[in-house]
């Protein structure tokens, strides 16, 4: 993380965002139930999308890539707007025990899109085999290229194809 720097952590400005170790079925690019997503709810700042990380937990896989969607969503939940339903988490601050409180809402389980995402870049990883194989199933991404998310946008995790499997899911980012 080229651009992050010692300094912007123990300001408060970065946090990390998971879901439950049970782990969430990661919707296709353009599907409309989505399960790990950052959404920028601010009116007053960006989230620099820094790195994800994805594990799997149980199920049967699906073969296909993982990569990151995006919509836009505007700032709040109401009917006919582009997100009519979420269940926010609290995202921890990378300052563990200090910090500040994220002004992003960081949704670990369900969201439901009016309409799809639109893939925006796949992450290089993906599942060749539909058999959970031996060793350690390694998908953790620094992005090459950070993610900024102006307020009204929010970025989700998602497959090539919609997986079935069930998969433990971080999210890593700035608020600049």
């Amino acid at each position: 993380m080229a651009s992050l720097a010692y300094a912007d952590i123990l300001a408060g400005n970065v946090f990390i965002g998971s879901t439950a170790a049970a782990g969430v079925a990661l919707p296709i690019s353009t599907g409309t139930a989505v399960t790990c997503a950052l959404w920028n709810t601010s009116i007053t700042k960006n989230a620099l999308l820094l790195g994800v990380a994805i594990g799997f937990t149980s199920g049967t896989i699906a073969l296909g890539e993982f990569g990151i969607a995006n919509q836009a969503a505007g700032n709040q939940v109401t009917a006919g707007a582009a997100i009519t339903a979420a269940t926010p988490g609290t995202p921890k601050n990378a300052y563990l025990g200090a910090g500040t409180s994220s002004q992003m809402t960081f949704i670990p389980a369900t969201a439901t899109l009016a309409t799809g995402g639109t893939a925006v870049m796949w992450l290089g990883k993906s599942i060749e085999s539909a058999t959970a194989g031996l060793g350690i199933f390694d998908c953790y991404r620094v992005l090459d290229v950070p993610l900024i998310l102006p307020p009204g946008q929010i970025a989700f995790l998602c497959g090539s194809v919609a997986q079935t499997a069930l998969f433990t899911c971080s999210m890593m980012w700035q608020e600049i």
